[in-house]
């Protein structure tokens, strides 16, 4: 795990777009992802979420997997056919950490399947981890 003495992430500088209809968790979320030195967006529902992802082109989504308009997962299958977002990381959040909803994950496009709460020190490895995948 790569982290500045101060406890920072090393992996400052990426395009963050979070998709959550919980106005006060995308809020809190995009917060944590700030100070650590990310440009964050937050959208509410998947239509919104599209239409951010091709104007921000994110280097990473965290994308809630209820939304109110369509499924996380129509999200994510969708974002990945965008060309402009075939590499970028998607993380899939959600209360929902069985077998089956994991799966469901991985054949939508995601990456990984996070359970809500997210513990924030994986967040900040997996954005590390992003970011230096991007430096190459």
């Amino acid at each position: 795990m790569d982290h500045a003495p101060d406890g920072k992430s090393l992996a400052t500088g990426l395009k963050v777009l979070i998709v959550d209809d919980n106005v006060d968790s995308a809020a809190s979320f995009a917060m944590l992802c700030q100070i650590d030195g990310h440009d964050v967006r937050t959208a509410h529902d998947g239509a919104e979420g599209l239409a951010f992802a091709r104007e921000f082109e994110p280097d990473a989504v965290f994308l809630d997997i209820s939304l109110p308009d369509m499924t996380g997962y129509r999200v994510a299958e969708q974002m990945r056919r965008l060309p402009l977002l075939d590499k970028a990381l998607l993380v899939a959040m959600t209360g929902h950490g069985d077998a089956e909803h994991q799966d469901r994950s991985q054949r939508a496009g995601f990456d990984h399947h996070v359970v809500k709460p997210a513990d924030h020190s994986y967040v900040k490895q997996l954005l590390d981890r992003r970011a230096a995948a991007c430096r190459r």
